[in-house]
């Protein structure tokens, strides 16, 4: 056994018991304060700095080696969910309507158990590792507020990695994939203008209503016929509002909806292809329609070498036998993207499933339960990632 697993093994109790006070204490997303000081409380415990930046929320460690040399940068993220927990856990969230079900609180917990594993091993590192504790990833911008903070500017990290639970795999293995790895995620905002009239009357009017559901037919074809076969994309039309009686035409009908691709060129090709439907697909039934398309944030495209470090780590920690291949990437979204935009990283899964069924719900259902072996397998990862490439 390693001297990193050994380390892992011997603090995993304490890594645990700090995951079930964060769980039991989630904060929304920008509103992470009690987490953020719990950490940075921590972080002080094992030895590892504070970054001093311009952070609402969040906290960024530094552990610098006896040796300079080159840097990493480790994240996980802290923000819960508004969504009322069905865990029947123990330790179930204490706050109505807001809980843990999409891990954020597992990552905390194997990134700290990480730094305090490095931390003890600090003679032996030649280099820096900065340990960064991401607020507001549910709503994709707490990426943003970390590069506008200036981390990247003064450390200049020369890769970021990232973990994320994943109830698909076994809890003790570890999912990784070269490329794609998760979907950029847009939105879209259509307002379908007509001309208003009596229900009996149609043809003095100009009917939106019909248009908009012309309209949302059609761009079904952009996946099916514009986007290639074997390149992944998602279109949803979530929200659709039009009308106040049953026999008035209104003068408009409004829809909202996601979109979701891998690669750049798809991304493009869809805001092109939308646009062309909705706007001539109104003209065609004599309405007009204006489109209004929001570029969130990009894809998680994995950088090959970075994942075949992480590959090399958890084989060497856990077991080739445990680390998995992820065969397609997932449509869900990530803004660690935009890291990925500034220097090469990659991201990996732990997988958190056992017996129990609890753990095989989807994130985000609130009665979703995560076998805690991830915290370790997700340690001992980040653990080994960084002091080999500090060695």
């Amino acid at each position: 056994m390693s001297n990193i697993r050994k380390m892992a093994e011997q603090y995993f109790e304490d890594a645990v018991e700090l995951r079930r006070r964060i769980h039991q204490q989630p904060e929304l997303s920008m509103e992470e304060k009690e987490t953020s000081a719990l950490v940075r409380e921590k972080l002080r415990e094992y030895g590892i700095s504070i970054a001093e930046l311009p952070l609402e929320t969040g906290v960024i460690g530094v552990l610098a080696g006896e040796r300079p040399g080159r840097t990493i940068l480790l994240r996980a993220d802290m923000d819960a969910l508004p969504v009322e927990e069905r865990s029947g856990l123990p330790f179930a969230s204490e706050k109505k309507g807001v809980c843990h079900s999409c891990g954020h609180d597992i990552h905390t917990a194997a990134l700290l158990l990480a730094a305090r594993i490095l931390g003890g091993i600090k003679k032996d590192l030649a280099g820096t590792v900065l340990f960064l504790f991401q607020p507001a990833e549910e709503k994709l911008n707490g990426s943003q507020s970390v590069i506008d903070s200036g981390l990247f500017e003064k450390y200049q990290p020369d890769f970021a990695v990232g973990l994320h639970c994943w109830p698909d795999l076994p809890a003790g293995t570890v999912g990784v994939r070269s490329g794609s790895f998760m979907a950029s995620s847009d939105s879209v905002s259509l307002t379908v203008k007509g001309r208003g009239g009596h229900g009996a009357h149609p043809h003095k009017s100009v009917d939106p209503i019909t248009a908009a559901a012309y309209i949302l037919a059609e761009l079904q074809t952009v996946v099916s016929r514009s986007v290639a076969p074997l390149e992944a994309a998602v279109l949803t039309m979530g929200s659709i509002e039009g009308g106040t009686a049953a026999n008035v035409i209104p003068d408009t009908v409004t829809m909202e909806g996601t979109v979701r691709t891998v690669s750049r060129e798809t991304r493009a090709l869809m805001e092109e292809k939308i646009r062309q439907i909705a706007c001539h697909g109104a003209e065609a039934l004599g309405a007009s329609c204006e489109v209004e398309y929001k570029r969130g944030v990009p894809a998680v495209i994995c950088d090959p070498a970075v994942v075949e470090r992480i590959r090399k780590a958890a084989a060497e920690e856990l077991g080739s036998e445990n680390v998995v291949t992820l065969e397609t990437p997932s449509m869900g979204s990530e803004d660690f993207a935009r890291y990925l935009e500034l220097v090469p990283g990659a991201m990996f899964r732990i997988g958190t499933a056992s017996e129990d069924p609890a753990t095989r719900l989807p994130l985000h259902n609130g009665g979703i339960r995560f076998d805690e072996r991830a915290v370790l397998a997700g340690a001992v990862t980040f653990g080994r990632l960084a002091a080999e490439y500090l060695r």
